[in-house]
């Protein structure tokens, strides 16, 4: 097929981010057999007047998409969280290509009032929508028109390619990157202000989450994972069935220890031996401790979780997935999580 993919992937930021879902999600696509154009959404509309204002540019950028799909005349349309684009353009290139399937997938938490309003903008207008939190939580955007489904965050084996649990000169304990949120709680703040007063006795390292600027990207972003035998994977919540960011898959799939915490019921897909759960700041503090102390433990964990996340994760099956959902076809296998549709 010709797929356009629209959203916040590559732009005119390069590749700062290309670990990210965009990049995952059209190297898949392409690997079982699509061919995969991109437009950033975003960049197109800043660039697109004088102002560099997203605001300002985005009549500009509905009809520089409309423009690509009377060129490409794409099969299907992907969408990323790209909420400058008009349900009314939407309307359009189903009239330019009839038989167009247009796909809206999102990979930020429930807890959100503001992505639950986003998800809503695109229910009713596209044929299926794919979130990456599971359960009765999806019931909430069922409408007759749009089915919903899970999606787990993907590991792309070309990005994910560290294998920290066997590099002999990993100098880094335990580890955890997250931006700051600035205009909500962050509970993430107090877990790594705790992990900074409790971490005499092994190098911690801790990038944004409240306590500073050391955010990492690139490829430097991969080098720091290979280089850390454990790491922390805290969400924005952590009380949602299977909700992850991409953080947990970018650990696991480098091969680090994973700690997780017991909310999102992971274990219901890898089981009790791919990572490690905790229950309080406590706890988590004792787990590291005691894995710091179990090495051939810690290791054998982290290459399980990490053989099992790039199996049952692996983004060309979930691009197989999301094209068999969008075009109503037979699933060809069975997943590794939830099909449950909504």
């Amino acid at each position: 097929m010709r797929i356009l993919y629209i959203g916040n992937g590559h732009g005119f930021d390069g590749p700062i981010k290309f670990y990210f879902t965009p990049q995952k999600l059209i190297n898949g696509m392409t690997r079982i057999g699509h061919n995969v154009v991109s437009i950033n959404d975003r960049d197109v509309a800043r660039h697109s007047n004088i102002f560099r204002s997203q605001k300002f540019g985005l009549k500009a950028m509905n009809t520089h998409v409309l423009e690509m799909v009377k060129i490409y005349r794409p099969h299907l349309v992907m969408l990323g969280h790209c909420k400058n684009l008009t349900n009314e353009s939407l309307a359009e290139m189903r009239r330019i290509v009839p038989d167009l399937k247009i796909i809206y997938r999102n990979v930020d938490p429930l807890h959100s009032p503001q992505n639950v309003a986003d998800i809503h903008q695109r229910v009713g207008h596209v044929e299926a929508i794919f979130i990456t939190t599971a359960g009765a939580e999806l019931r909430q955007f069922s409408h007759p028109k749009t089915r919903v489904y899970f999606m787990p965050n993907p590991v792309d084996p070309a990005l994910e390619t560290e294998r920290a649990y066997n590099n002999p000169h990993a100098d880094i304990d335990f580890l955890f990157l997250a931006s700051e949120l600035r205009d909500q709680h962050d509970h993430r703040a107090i877990t790594a202000r705790y992990l900074v007063d409790h971490a005499d006795g092994f190098k911690l390292h801790i990038g944004g989450a409240g306590i500073n600027q050391d955010l990492v990207f690139g490829a430097e972003f991969y080098a720091l994972l290979g280089r850390s035998k454990m790491g922390l994977c805290m969400n924005k919540i952590d009380s949602s069935y299977l909700y992850a960011s991409g953080r947990m898959s970018q650990y696991m799939g480098s091969g680090m220890l994973a700690f997780i915490p017991e909310g999102p019921k992971f274990e219901d897909i890898f089981g009790g031996d791919s990572f490690v759960s905790f229950k309080s700041n406590e706890d988590l503090v004792d787990k590291i401790r005691y894995y710091l102390k179990n090495e051939d433990e810690r290791k054998r964990i982290a290459q399980t979780g990490c053989t099992k996340i790039h199996d049952f994760f692996h983004v060309d099956k979930i691009c197989q997935y999301m094209v068999e959902r969008s075009f109503d076809l037979p699933l060809s296998q069975q997943y590794h999580w939830p099909t449950d549709v909504f």
